[in-house]
């Protein structure tokens, strides 16, 4: 019984801890929002990201095949907020300022190389590293794990506080690959590409600055490595 109602409790208080951090990352979104919404006159207009075709047919075979890879692990990481995920393309053009547009929060992490990049091996011929993306779960999906977890606690069917990851809906594919050093439009042999949640559009492709002014200042290579 005793056991029942610290389970309970324990549960009672991630919930809580759980509603304010879903929150607050919906009021910062909201502020984010309502800073887009009245743009500078003296802000520069952003660049459209590189997405050179010669390299889409090999980003849609990573997107199709990478989960046979094997995730590096099990656990779902915070995304730096600076990736970005461009839309795909529009029948005609649009000026909305949507954060939708945006990379999500959430990923999990896959390299077919596994046992290399774990050793942070920073010249491996064919590496490919694909951050799977997933929105941050709305707080009506964490209360629902939640009361899962603790009616299958309560029934002696599990001793974890959680029984899921609860994710959002997936937002796309972030992609690197590496190829020949020397080949032309990449960056020092990477190739970067962004995917579409389905597998089926390259959003960008080649050398995407949004990528590479954070991965040029990487410690093994391009890659950071397992961010713990």
């Amino acid at each position: 019984m005793l056991k029942t109602v610290a389970i309970r409790q324990f549960l009672h208080v991630s919930l809580s801890s759980a509603l304010v951090l879903a929150c607050c990352f919906f009021l910062s979104e909201s502020h984010a929002s309502s800073n887009e919404s009245v743009p500078s006159k003296n802000a520069d207009t952003p660049k459209k990201e590189v997405n050179d075709p010669k390299f889409h047919k090999q980003l849609l075979q990573i997107a199709a095949e990478y989960q046979g890879y094997g995730k590096v692990d099990d656990m779902t990481r915070w995304a730096p907020t600076l990736c970005m995920m461009p839309p795909p393309p529009k029948a005609r053009l649009s000026k909305s300022k949507d954060s939708g547009t945006h990379g999500k929060k959430l990923y999990y992490l896959f390299a077919k190389h596994r046992n290399e990049y774990m050793e942070n091996k920073t010249d491996v011929a064919g590496q490919v590293v694909v951050k799977e993306s997933w929105g941050a779960p709305s707080t009506e999906a964490l209360k629902a794990n939640i009361d899962k977890s603790a009616a299958k606690a309560a029934a002696k069917e599990t001793t974890s506080a959680f029984t899921t990851d609860v994710l959002g809906a997936k937002s796309g594919l972030y992609i690197m690959y590496r190829a020949d050093a020397k080949l032309p439009d990449t960056d020092d042999g990477w190739i970067y590409g962004t995917v579409t949640a389905d597998g089926k559009t390259v959003t960008s492709a080649g050398r995407v600055q949004s990528c590479m002014s954070c991965h040029i200042s990487a410690p093994h290579g391009r890659l950071f490595g397992l961010q713990q």
